[in-house]
């Protein structure tokens, strides 16, 4: 199981992120936070933390998230002296910590999983980190295009998203747990939003680039030997207004 821990220069942030990441979370992923010093300021404190990382005992690993490059000397002195394995995330607090908290629920977790998805947390905004352009390779460098995969079975529906705020957070989560108990690949895209790029339906970031608001349609591709069943449980889910009143 991953851990994470919030840290943040003050304590009322540390509560808060740590309360949106369990909700997300419904206990299935331990989560701390630390915040501010001993005498209630704003700041970061070793001792804190290392109180904090008490409640995360026994976990494999540990991701800490926080909110300014300054707590990071606070989080390396008390995790090295904790003993834990952690990674030390550059994701931006709240996003990467709801990430975090959805991906650190599944049963095949890793800390580099989980940190990876919590980087690209801002994605969801349509804020993308550009690449350095990188120079065309010369003829004699390009790779030989790979042998085409047969597709094995498909399966695909259309979907009308009708919950009154479409595929957020928390919608986003329970359609990404749905597609991601089945071995098919799975994408889905926006019919109503067509300037939005496809996505896998297993990760949290793509579905929530997809921007999904209440009546939209959503278009769902399964590949694979349960690709049937993976396609009848996201309609499912998707009538059954995700567990929504």
């Amino acid at each position: 199981m991953i851990g994470l821990l919030i840290i943040s220069h003050s304590a009322a942030i540390a509560r808060g992120v740590k309360e949106l990441a369990d909700q997300m979370a419904k206990g299935q992923v331990r989560i701390a936070a630390a915040g501010g010093t001993h005498d209630g300021g704003l700041g970061t404190s070793a001792d804190l933390i290392v109180e904090a990382l008490e409640q995360l005992k026994g976990v494999s690993a540990v991701l800490t998230l926080v909110d300014m490059g300054s707590a990071v000397m606070s989080a390396e002195m008390a995790l090295e002296l904790s003993g834990e394995t952690f990674l030390i995330s550059g994701a931006p607090l709240v996003e990467g910590a709801l990430v975090a908290a959805v991906e650190a629920m599944r049963p095949d977790a890793t800390l580099e999983h989980v940190a990876a998805a919590a980087a690209r947390a801002l994605e969801a905004k349509g804020v993308d980190a550009l690449p350095a352009p990188r120079p065309a390779p010369a003829a004699d460098e390009m790779p030989l295009p790979a042998d085409p995969v047969p597709p094995g079975p498909a399966a695909e529906v259309t979907l009308t998203v009708i919950n009154k705020v479409g595929l957020h957070m928390r919608p986003a989560k329970e359609f990404v747990q749905a597609a991601s108990r089945f071995v098919c690949t799975v994408r889905v895209r926006n019919l109503d939003r067509p300037e939005r790029p496809d996505g896998n339906a297993k990760s949290m970031i793509d579905v929530m680039k997809l921007g999904v608001a209440s009546g939209q349609r959503v278009h769902v591709r399964a590949e694979g030997d349960d690709a049937v069943a993976a396609v009848d449980a996201l309609r499912k889910l998707v009538a059954d207004n995700f567990g929504e009143a």
